[in-house]
């Protein structure tokens, strides 16, 4: 896993069934965007545009998706995001349908994937994924996170 620049999506290849959200983030004023949840594609692809102090990792949970990808992208502040295989994490919360999303105890390695503004990061569901942590100490984060369903991505990746 790393972090991409957005301005280099379209050169590093692989991103085609993202496209939709990865052209949301470069098209729209992420500055000027409200808070809360912006549709792009219906339930297919959508934004959630947020605002929150970054936290320690102790202070969170991993979490991963069934139903959705996620394109985590930084407007401002600097963010480490926590990355492990889910197959390896413990299930503190289970599966809940309605938000799609599975909660995992912090387990005692992972990896650190550091994010800088104008930069993003993609998670598929077999990635837990610890967001939101300090990085190089507290920041304020504004970020907008693009969900994918996978079956949209499916349907338009290159094979």
């Amino acid at each position: 896993m790393t972090s991409v620049e957005l301005k280099r999506w379209r050169t590093i290849g692989g991103f085609e069934g993202l496209a939709a959200g990865l052209e949301f983030l470069e098209r729209t004023d992420l500055a000027a965007l409200p808070m809360g949840k912006h549709e792009i594609l219906g339930d297919s692809v959508f934004a959630l545009a947020m605002k929150s102090p970054s936290r320690s990792p102790e202070a969170g949970q991993f979490e991963s998706h069934r139903e959705y990808i996620d394109i985590q992208f930084l407007l401002s502040g600097e963010e480490t995001i926590g990355v492990a295989p889910v197959e390896g994490l413990q299930v503190v919360t289970p599966y809940d349908a309605a938000k799609d999303i599975i909660f995992y105890a912090l387990p005692k390695t992972y990896k650190d994937l550091v994010i800088r503004p104008g930069h993003f990061a993609v998670f598929f569901p077999p990635e837990g994924h610890l967001p939101m942590c300090h990085s190089n100490g507290p920041h304020e984060l504004h970020k907008v996170v693009v969900k994918v369903r996978m079956d949209h991505w499916e349907a338009h990746r290159k094979r």
